[in-house]
């Protein structure tokens, strides 16, 4: 071993290079020190596998800025992504850059021209895959090799490169022939979510060179708070949800902390529909809230992004498709309004909460509902196709996520058996189920009890003959079960076979009117929880606006009537009555209509808009209180749901009257879980447990939220 070689492999001469390039003093674990060490070593490939917020990028920043003279090639797979890590780089001023297809001729030309200069300032270049078979990038790959460029290629996000991963992207496949094609350059491959599948995978598919020096942290990440909350339980979803995220926002470091590092929070939904409903319902009840998914244009989702990350949103509502690339500490909360993909997608997506290793928290809102639809379009795509092994994967991993939902089991735990952890971690409380696994064994049966009555309600929505004498005859069975106190006769082969085939005609018409619920849900116009007046009418009375465009014009203009109190409450001047957001947001509601109902072209509509926006900021300029705040009287309003205390003693209501009955005998399903008004909702709701019972307040009780 020479000198040069045993100076870059001390421990104390990495540790000062880790302090003077990234201003860290020693490293965040054991195992990351490690791998940094194998990789200076450059004599084998190495794969990393840690979890989000670890340290994963270090792993190959600190040894590729170490090899002088040298560039390290990074394949990412998105253009997100990669502008995240350019910028952490150059604010630490090394030089980062990027080929990809949104730069233009001469920016392209100047980073080829240092690249093929004798001495290239470049130290990392980042890739997506697609550019990887271009031309372009094959003469750039021979002339640094030619000339011995080259300190290591890197492959972020590795589990793209299996089509067992739950982000496959088939471009990555491609990799695997370049490091066959120049073997000598050290490869490292880099993830935070693989299965034992995905890591056969990684390594076969990217050609990685055994034996493979591997270094895998334990996916265990204690400051994280796992829990389910399951939706036919609760009251009202909005409210519930609101509550959770005011207890997770608030935090006594966020006072004097600066907009973009106070706590904020990200929710999951699986639609666009869900989005803008989530991200309404939770703005009106006075927790900003910005939706984010792929029917916005580009420069919207920049600029919602950067609003988010700014601070000026507290909370993002969005698809999937939001996050990876977003590196914000500060994530207190991430909710999956819908049931996750996978459990390797909800792993990594949960996980973005929490990076600065403060206690945060993951939930996921389930309803079996939406389960059933799920599980039906996945067993259609893997019917169509049966030799499909990616779409029954897809299902098999989807069973596992419900499991995960449904199961009394420690859910750290789970994610460790999922992605083959060594040692199963102490959890300790990180979790609903090891901090009251009592709790959580009633909130199941509850869940459970309330989902199957709902299912049978569902199956007998048409009484006939066909189903064994509908609703009717169900009872009837039921009645004679009970009399016949277990004592079973036995049916004949005929009874036997008509009930199977039966049960089986019951399955599948549930089945298809889930999938039609789920298709109307999708279909479901997002006008219908604007906060305008007759958004509904919106482009057929004027082409070419849209409800997003108004509700865009009302949140400025209640924004702008929140100003003008806040400045006028300077010169102790107040409006008679108290306001909040939402009371500013009913004034904005009669302003916007007023300049929507006269007219019939977008152009007047903008100008009427435009003319009110410059009075109301004359009136702010100027320091007087607009007119219609001086007297406004707010609206009385309704609450629909009952706080978290309010919906415990229900529960415990309804655990007392299940048990205070005669235990020695069995129990039947209590009349106000079977009674006739157990389904008078919209079918394409899981039924709420207030519908079941009422509970009648003592004087002086008040379960509103």
């Amino acid at each position: 071993m020479s000198s040069s070689s045993s100076k870059h492999e001390s421990s104390n001469y990495i540790r000062e290079k880790l302090k003077k390039y990234f201003r860290h003093s020693d490293f965040k674990s054991t195992l990351q020190k490690e791998a940094i060490k194998a990789i200076l070593k450059r004599k084998q490939d190495v794969y990393v596998s840690m979890p989000t917020g670890s340290g994963k990028s270090l792993c190959y920043h600190l040894p590729g800025i170490m090899q002088e003279n040298k560039i390290t090639i990074v394949f990412s797979p998105l253009l997100a992504l990669i502008k995240d890590q350019v910028d952490h780089l150059t604010k630490l001023k090394i030089r980062a850059e990027s080929i990809n297809s949104k730069m233009g001729a001469k920016e392209r030309s100047n980073v080829l021209a240092d690249l093929k200069s004798k001495k290239p300032e470049t130290r990392f270049l980042y890739i997506t895959p697609e550019q990887a078979a271009t031309e372009t990038f094959k003469d750039l790959m021979r002339d640094l090799v030619k000339y011995d460029k080259i300190a290591y290629v890197a492959v972020d996000e590795a589990h793209c490169v299996s089509q067992w991963g739950h982000d496959f992207r088939p471009d990555y496949l491609k990799l695997g022939r370049l490091r066959v094609e120049y073997p000598k350059i050290p490869w490292i491959a880099l993830t935070a979510t693989a299965s034992k599948d995905v890591v056969v995978d990684i390594f076969k598919n990217l050609s990685l060179k055994e034996p493979v020096a591997k270094f895998k942290t334990p996916c265990f990440r204690k400051n994280l708070f796992y829990d389910v909350i399951f939706k036919n339980s609760i009251q009202d979803d909005f409210i519930h949800l609101k509550q959770f995220a005011e207890k997770c926002l608030k935090s006594s470091k966020d006072e004097d902390a600066k907009s973009n590092k106070k706590s904020c929070g990200i929710i999951y939904c699986r639609t666009r529909d869900h989005v803008e409903m989530v991200a309404n319902g939770l703005t009106k009840q006075g927790i900003k809230t910005v939706a984010y998914h792929a029917g916005l244009k580009d420069l919207e989702r920049k600029q919602v992004q950067e609003d988010w990350m700014s601070g000026k949103y507290p909370v993002i509502s969005a698809t999937v498709s939001f996050g990876m690339g977003v590196d914000k500490a500060t994530v207190r909360f991430v909710v999956h309004w819908d049931v996750p993909q996978n459990t390797a997608a909800y792993y990594q997506e949960s996980g973005r909460a929490g990076r600065d290793g403060h206690e945060s928290f993951c939930r996921i809102y389930f309803c079996r509902n939406e389960v059933k639809s799920i599980d039906y379009l996945l067993k259609m795509d893997s019917q169509k196709d049966p030799k499909n092994q990616r779409a029954k994967r897809a299902q098999k991993d989807f069973e596992k996520i419900v499991n995960y939902c449904e199961s009394i089991s420690c859910r750290h735990q789970l994610f460790s058996k999922y992605f083959n952890d060594d040692e199963m971690p102490n959890c300790k409380r990180r979790c609903d189920v090891c901090k009251d696994r009592k709790k959580v064994e009633k909130a199941v049966e509850v869940y459970q009890q309330l989902s199957m009555n709902y299912y049978s309600e569902a199956v007998m929505a048409d009484s006939s003959d066909m189903y064994g004498g509908g609703r009717m005859g169900l009872r009837q069975n039921e009645e004679s079960y009970r009399e016949s106190d277990n004592e079973y006769a036995g049916p004949s082969r005929e009874e036997v076979a008509k009930k199977a085939s039966t049960n089986f005609i019951r399955e599948q018409l549930a089945l298809r009117k889930n999938l039609a619920a789920a298709k109307e849900l999708e279909m479901q116009p997002s006008a219908v929880m604007s906060r305008c007046k007759h958004a509904m009418s919106t482009s057929n009375k004027i082409p070419g606006l849209t409800t997003k465009k108004r509700e865009s014009n009302l949140t400025m203009i209640a924004d702008l009537l929140k100003k003008n109190i806040e400045i006028c409450a300077e010169k102790n001047e107040n409006p008679t009555n108290s306001l909040k957001y939402c009371d500013f947001e009913d004034i904005a509601a009669d302003v916007e209509y007023r300049c929507f109902t006269p007219h019939k072209a977008i152009s007047l509509y903008n100008r009427s808009i435009a003319k009110e926006y410059c009075a109301l900021k004359k009136h702010n300029t100027d320091g007087i209180m607009i007119e219609a705040l001086k007297n406004h009287i707010p609206k009385k309003r309704n609450v629909t749901g009952g706080s978290s205390e309010c919906i415990k003693r229900k529960l415990d209501e309804l655990e007392s009257k299940e048990t205070n009955g005669n235990s020695s005998s069995p129990k039947p399903v209590s009349s106000k879980l079977s009674g006739p008004k157990r389904m008078k909702k919209d079918s394409l709701e899981q039924t709420k447990i207030n519908s079941f019972f009422v509970v009648k307040k003592s004087e002086g009780e008040d379960c509103g939220a």
